[in-house]
């Protein structure tokens, strides 16, 4: 079974190697191998051909519910919807003041993200500026540049971020916690239906099995505690992409800080 590069070091790796061992019975074995690196739109298109991948891991939109096949079980326990900000060192002080969306767009202060990431939409229905590159890396360098303000991470990745080489000279920002309920999902290629139910079976299973709030705990219990989500100032956003399946899968099985 052909993956994305990244899955090979993820968190995600171990829920899915758990899922594909506990339906083995029913479904057979099976064997990852790790494709090379490529961008979201490229990945995306790769899962449609069904060719080159199987699965891959994504944020839903309507447009990747439609064209692909979900699998209705929040990754992480929906930590992707938790955003606190990468900024540059030196530039607390902006935030200082913020307690509300509305004291953001007052501030006139400037959202970077990934042009293909569904947040992107999110945060501008929310009538909140967004500055996009399709290039991960480059983001890291706009934000040093004061290219915009706030490169908006979410709570499973600020820490691997805050760590990577791209990420001198930033700082994660103190104060301010944004929520909007999303999730990150295993996306499989149309051409592998099976393949998505026997994880759907698999997935839900182990959190049957307690093997899903292990997991959270061993992965993010450290991270949830070291960025004081109780301490900071929460800013709820509306997310109008949510489809009633995404929303019935955090309600189901996300974890509430």
């Amino acid at each position: 079974m052909r993956v994305p590069d990244y899955l090979e070091q993820s968190p995600h790796r171990p829920l899915l190697e758990y899922a594909l061992t506990i339906t083995a019975p029913e479904y057979g074995e099976v064997e990852l191998a790790f494709a090379t690196a490529m961008v979201q739109g490229r990945t995306e298109q790769s899962l449609l051909a069904g060719d080159a991948l199987h699965l891959a891991v994504f944020a839903p939109s309507p447009e990747r519910e439609s064209a692909l096949l979900p699998v209705y079980f929040p990754l992480n326990g929906g930590l992707l919807g938790y955003r606190v900000c990468l900024i540059a060192e030196g530039q607390q002080s902006k935030f200082d003041a913020i307690a509300t969306a509305e004291d953001w767009r007052k501030a006139e202060l400037i959202f970077g993200q990934g042009a293909h990431w569904p947040d992107v939409a999110i945060l501008r229905s929310n009538n909140l500026q967004v500055v996009t590159n399709p290039k991960y890396e480059l983001l890291f360098d706009m934000v040093r540049l004061n290219r915009f303000d706030c490169f908006a991470r979410s709570i499973e990745e600020v820490e691997h971020d805050k760590a990577s080489v791209n990420a001198q000279g930033l700082i994660i920002e103190q104060q301010v916690l944004f929520y909007y309920p999303q999730a990150s999902f295993f996306f499989v290629s149309p051409r592998y239906p099976q393949l998505a139910e026997r994880l759907q079976k698999g997935l839900e299973q182990a959190a049957k099995n307690g093997v899903i709030q292990q997991h959270f705990e061993t992965h993010f219990g450290a991270i949830v505690q070291q960025i004081r989500c109780q301490n900071r100032r929460l800013i709820r956003l509306e997310n109008p992409l949510l489809s009633p399946k995404v929303a019935s899968a955090l309600q189901q099985f996300a974890y509430a800080p």
